[in-house]
């Protein structure tokens, strides 16, 4: 997201010309890039959009770190090395785009428990934008010569939050795809995010719920047995 905020001081800092022009390039990649996760969120499962995503991602960041410092230790940006940033910043956007962007929202609405599935989507939604936020206000300070000067070393930082993502998603994500909200609840008391998408349901909701209604009737009916068998004793 760094990308999409500070798009165009990014390109001036490395000396690129028409840096707006190259931002909105990029903006352009992540509008259309963002559709793709409609197909690719069924296709593949969130789990696997999420691990695959944050490994393109982390590959971009840490080449766009190492073109980065490998220009300024030159002190100037050749036309070569310039166009190598657009185009992994460009492929960065598009993993984000069609990966963590759209499925992190689809996961936060399906892997809370139902009892506490509100809060949990209102503490998600408020964690999203208090770090956007403290990233959007902190990264200048990292960036500018008068304060950290790290310049496109940030990007280090970065690429290393992706491999973290890696490693949240593999170990704690769980493969909500194709299952309804009910059955999600059931997986992850039966198995482990790791494990999760070879769990198969061993009912759907509707079945269970006719089930539910089958056994309400039938106690019914032997309580309404039970009163007529009690009245006929006691006449």
């Amino acid at each position: 997201m760094v990308l999409v905020y500070y798009g165009t001081t990014f390109f001036q800092h490395v000396g690129m010309k028409n840096a707006f022009l190259i931002a909105m390039i990029t903006t352009a990649v992540n509008v259309l890039s963002t559709p793709i996760s409609f197909w690719t969120i069924e296709k593949f499962g969130r789990r696997t959009l999420l691990i695959y995503g944050a490994i393109g991602m982390a590959v971009c960041e840490y080449l766009i770190a190492i073109v980065g410092a490998a220009t300024h230790a030159n002190q100037h940006t050749t036309t070569s090395s310039g166009y190598i940033l657009i185009i992994f910043t460009c492929i960065y956007i598009f993993f984000f785009a069609s990966t963590w962007g759209p499925a992190a929202w689809v996961v936060i609405g399906e892997v809370f428990p139902l009892p506490i599935r509100a809060k949990g989507v209102a503490l998600s939604t408020a964690s999203n934008w208090l770090w956007n936020f403290i990233i959007g206000q902190i990264t200048p300070y990292m960036v500018d010569k008068g304060y950290a000067n790290m310049g496109t070393h940030v990007f280090f930082v970065w690429g290393s939050t992706c491999a973290l993502c890696i490693v949240f998603a593999y170990f704690l994500v769980p493969e909500t795809k194709g299952l309804s909200l009910e059955q999600v609840d059931r997986m992850l008391h039966e198995t482990s995010p790791r494990n999760s998408a070879k769990w198969i349901p061993h009912t759907t909701y509707s079945n269970q719920a006719s089930r539910e209604d089958s056994e309400k009737m039938a106690a019914q009916a032997a309580s309404n047995a039970l009163g007529v068998e009690h009245l006929e004793q006691t006449v």
